[in-house]
């Protein structure tokens, strides 16, 4: 996750700026307006204002752009240069309004009196410009004001709503909001993401929602607000053409019980479970909870479907009946922590695997404790895959990343496994597609590495 801008001066250097007389402002008149605005789209310009897809495990990290970090000097490059002249100001402020990023409601009422009034030179709304909008507000805000901004944005194509507490939902998500997207921004909405739980909305509203978006590429969901119950009668039959990616995350658990929420995804996969053509275009499925009494869905839609992700502690023993339905899967991502998982013994087509450490932080842990939390299940998983079948495996990724990060320094269990993974001629990777044969230790004598050889360590660690 980056930001796309030059970093021209550290935090601890930038002083205040002033603005430029025009006298000194010469050297701006050596390269048109058009050079200038791609050098300035690189100091000033938040990334992912396009980004459809969301992050590919088998990506290089340093692309993602999903969820860009925000480096609050970012908005102080852009005051100092929108000071240097005219047309500069004129690049900054459009560039700026390609991705919005609000966390207030007050910064919203001030982003609709600027959209509506402001045009750039060439007689284009401002708003025109904006393809994406991330709403991170933790107060209140008036729904109203949200509608009167999507007015302003016709070519929105990413809408992301973070809004409220991120541990637990306190209220439904607007069903003005969702009006409004739909009338002013419908045809051009790619990508919808509730990436945080505090605002998500009723599955009624969500259904009539979806239905109205007939572009609509990605969705992920933290949760559903509250299902219906059956005196509320049978909600829309839920149908998304385009939808290749759909994302389920850890839903969380409410202060308090509600009888309408939901903490599994198996109502909302029941309800898209109906028939195989409510989702016709879907390609990639992750779903941190595994839904385990909802096989249906992978009755219905697994055989279309080329990347799955999922969680080792909640897949348990359903994993290998799930991924024996994805006929035609090409990538499996497993998020792996301590647990043992059961694993499918053959699979046709599967062509590459990655697997992610549960902590996605890094840690610091002595070093036994490392080995029987960390390395133990890694290396008990990678002997599991190993015993599977796959006649088109080519890649088992590790990404070494979070609590994985440290497996770097483990140069002869990594030499070890990417000889056994090289006998089969399966490329053995880190997080950037580098094959860990480049990680050896030159130090490691010969002898440890056939001791490793001869003693796994799943054994060193019951020792």
């Amino acid at each position: 996750m980056k930001y796309s801008r030059l970093n021209w001066l550290s935090s601890s250097q930038r002083t205040e700026t002033t603005p430029v007389p025009a006298q000194e402002r010469v050297f701006s008149t050596h390269l048109p307006v058009e050079v200038w605005r791609k050098i300035i789209g690189f100091t000033v310009r938040l990334t992912g204002a396009t980004t459809i897809e969301l992050d590919d495990p088998f990506g290089t990290p340093h692309l993602h752009e999903e969820h860009p970090e925000i480096d609050f000097g970012l908005f102080h490059d852009r005051r100092s240069l929108s000071l240097v002249s005219s047309s500069w100001h004129d690049v900054v402020t459009e560039i700026s309004a390609e991705h919005i990023v609000i966390y207030s409601g007050e910064q919203l009422k001030s982003l609709v009196k600027k959209f509506e009034s402001c045009k750039d030179p060439n007689k284009r709304r401002l708003g025109d410009r904006t393809t994406r909008i991330d709403f991170k507000i933790l107060g209140d805000y008036n729904p109203q004001a949200a509608v009167q901004l999507f007015r302003c944005t016709p070519n929105l194509m990413i809408y992301t709503n973070k809004n409220g507490p991120s541990d637990h939902p306190t209220h439904c998500t607007p069903i003005e909001v969702l009006n409004g997207l739909v009338t002013h921004c419908g045809h051009s909405l790619r990508r919808v993401e509730w990436s945080g739980p505090g605002e998500t909305p009723r599955f009624q509203d969500f259904a009539v929602f979806c239905n109205s978006l007939p572009n609509l590429v990605t969705l992920r969901l933290m949760s559903i607000y509250s299902y219906p119950l059956l005196r509320d009668g049978a909600p829309p039959l839920i149908r998304i053409p385009s939808l290749k990616t759909l994302s389920l995350g850890i839903i969380p658990e409410p202060p308090f019980h509600r009888e309408q929420y939901a903490i599994t995804w198996d109502p909302f996969l029941q309800y898209l479970s109906v028939n195989s053509q409510q989702l016709p275009a879907l390609e990639r499925f992750e779903c941190d909870l595994f839904p385990q009494f909802t096989m249906s869905f992978f009755i219905a839609h697994a055989h279309k479907l080329r990347q799955f992700r999922t969680t080792t502690c909640f897949a348990d023993i359903f994993l290998p009946e799930a991924v024996a339905a994805c006929s035609n899967l090409l990538e499996l991502v497993l998020v792996h922590g301590p647990e043992v998982v059961a694993f499918p013994q053959y699979h046709p087509t599967l062509r590459r695997i990655c697997i992610l450490p549960a902590i996605d932080v890094e840690v610091a842990v002595p070093h036994k404790i490392y080995e029987h939390a960390v390395m133990c299940p890694l290396d008990a998983i990678l002997r599991t895959v190993e015993q599977m079948i796959a006649p088109r495996l080519v890649e088992v990724r590790v990404r070494n990343s979070g609590a994985f990060v440290d497996i770097v320094d483990q140069t002869v269990w990594l030499s070890y496994w990417w000889r056994r993974w090289n006998l089969r001629s399966i490329e053995f990777t880190d997080k950037a597609g580098r094959q860990y044969r480049d990680v050896q230790d030159c130090k490691s004598s010969c002898i440890c590495i056939v001791s490793l050889l001869i003693t796994p360590i799943s054994k060193r660690c019951i020792a």
